[in-house]
């Protein structure tokens, strides 16, 4: 059997496709492919320095360190609390560390998300909503009898409040809401919202 001949090209461009798909520590790379590591580390006299020789920073690919699955998961609810994107490609761009992070201790992002109790499906989804779809969506909502006051839409449907709020209110929610002709009785119980006059509803499906 032939003896695979390394060279620092070689270990550099396996290094950067893995970049963004695996984690790139050290501990990582020693376990899960111990022939690479074993060549970076004779070729370039250690990990961090073949690291480095990719143009990649070490520090940050070394700060996974600091988080527990625990620190990850409460750091995706806090993004979805807040309306950020959970995409996989928006938090690789926006919070590195935690995406590394999550695929060294959950193996995926995906896996991740749905540890944090998210329809990780749906967030796909939802990131290229358009502003007619969030009309669209909101309206249903209304029409279906739901509590559109901003502590409702909080607790209960904060991606759609994120996403009503920047495409359509200019940050308010009053007046995403106004942007979807919801106007007045939104706060109304569903059974009273029933009674809307149907000249009412006619306005908004044609607003």
């Amino acid at each position: 059997m032939f003896k695979k001949i390394w060279t620092p090209d070689m270990i550099v461009e396996i290094i950067l496709s893995a970049n963004g798909k695996e984690p790139l520590n050290s501990h990582y790379f020693s376990t899960t492919h111990p022939q690479v590591y074993a060549a970076a580390e004779r070729i370039f006299g250690s990990w961090g320095n073949a690291i480095i020789a990719s143009g990649l920073d070490y520090n940050a690919i070394r700060k996974y360190r600091i988080w527990s699955k625990m620190r990850i998961i409460s750091a995706i609810k806090k993004r979805y609390r807040n309306g950020e994107p959970l995409s996989s490609q928006q938090v690789q761009n926006s919070f590195k560390s935690l995406y590394m992070a999550s695929v060294h201790h959950f193996k995926s992002w995906g896996t991740a998300i749905r540890m944090a109790g998210l329809d990780y499906d749906s967030i796909r989804m939802r990131r290229s909503m358009t502003e007619q779809q969030i009309r669209d969506e909101i309206r249903r909502l209304y029409h279906n009898g739901e509590d559109m006051a901003y502590s409702n839409m909080r607790k209960n449907h904060q991606y759609l409040l994120a996403y009503g709020m920047k495409k359509l209110g200019g940050g308010s929610w009053a007046e995403a809401r106004r942007a979807c002709g919801i106007t007045e009785n939104y706060r109304l119980r569903p059974d009273k919202r029933q009674t809307r006059s149907r000249m009412q509803m006619t306005q908004l499906e044609l607003f």
